[in-house]
């Protein structure tokens, strides 16, 4: 009898264990999961690589549904109020793609930046010894994951800015601030790959030819360490066919992708592509053009 009871709470241990070990996955659980990913312009293609891999995962199934939230030119400064600490009109996207959840977990991918949350473009964390600014980015942090949990999300992952040439060493130094905040310990959170340092490593070979915005083997880089990211959260192990992806990407040495070149390619300053881009897809369109264009012959009378 004593020895049947000891057999008796030693299966249950094992049992509590293993349930335990299940209840950790939030992502590759077999049921029907949302993802959501936000970012902008240099976010616009690598979700559907996402996708076509966790279907490749699932053996063709769509059990886990990525959708996007991203809008051009539009960082975390872009998206919230920082001084009121809610949404701008522009987070409806994310509000929409999460209530399309229909009972499932919601994860949210957010590859962002903290341009213009610390001051004008320009501003940003100059150095790791940068203690005010790398705090002040921290918080911003804490401020844009708190609103994601408060409009559904179960869980947030976050990726800081990919490689941007003519932003360095302020966009790389970005990471700093997601280093403070993770210290904080928040709950429901975790860090995103680093792209910066894999779009860096593929600089410019990874970019379309404004340099700034990736191509078809940017997305797939993006795409590869995202997959891989998720998979290791739970615990799982990346399938090689990732990788022979990825190689295969590069191969072909990527294609420029429709819909990520800025206005700045076709010679447009920053500072004009951000006036004249009113629905903020990171690219003019006719009628932005066609105002840009205006605006250029009245300087020249």
């Amino acid at each position: 009898m004593k020895k049947g009871l000891i057999y008796f709470f030693f299966i249950l241990s094992v049992l509590e264990i293993a349930t335990f070990a299940a209840d950790k996955k939030i992502i590759f659980t077999g049921k029907e999961t949302l993802i959501v990913v936000n970012g902008y312009s240099t976010s616009f293609h690598w979700p559907k690589v996402l996708q076509r891999k966790l279907d490749r995962y699932h053996n063709g199934k769509k059990v886990i549904e990525v959708k996007s939230a991203t809008q051009g030119s539009t960082p975390i400064a872009k998206w919230m109020d920082l001084t009121e600490n809610k949404g701008l009109q522009v987070w409806n996207k994310i509000d929409n793609a999460i209530a399309s959840k229909q009972g499932r977990p919601v994860i949210v991918l957010g590859q962002q930046s903290l341009q213009w949350a610390l001051g004008d473009r320009s501003a940003g964390i100059n150095n790791s010894n940068d203690s005010k600014n790398i705090k002040k980015g921290a918080a911003v942090l804490k401020q844009y994951v708190d609103l994601l949990h408060k409009s559904g999300a179960d869980h947030v992952f976050v990726s800081m800015h990919i490689f941007k040439h003519s932003m360095e060493p302020q966009i790389s130094n970005e990471k700093f601030a997601l280093a403070e905040y993770l210290k904080s310990k928040p709950k429901n959170f975790s860090a995103g790959p680093d792209v910066w340092q894999a779009t860096k490593d593929n600089y410019p070979t990874a970019f379309s030819s404004d340099k700034i915005h990736p191509n078809s083997y940017g997305a797939e880089i993006m795409a590869h360490y995202w997959f891989e990211t998720l998979l290791a959260k739970d615990g799982l192990t990346l399938p090689s066919w990732s990788l022979e992806e990825l190689n295969q990407a590069k191969t072909s040495g990527g294609k420029e992708m429709k819909g990520t070149s800025s206005g700045r390619s076709r010679g447009v300053p920053q500072r004009v592509l951000e006036k004249y881009d009113l629905n903020k897809d990171g690219k003019l369109d006719e009628k932005e053009q066609e105002a840009y264009e205006k605006m250029k012959k009245q300087r020249m009378r």
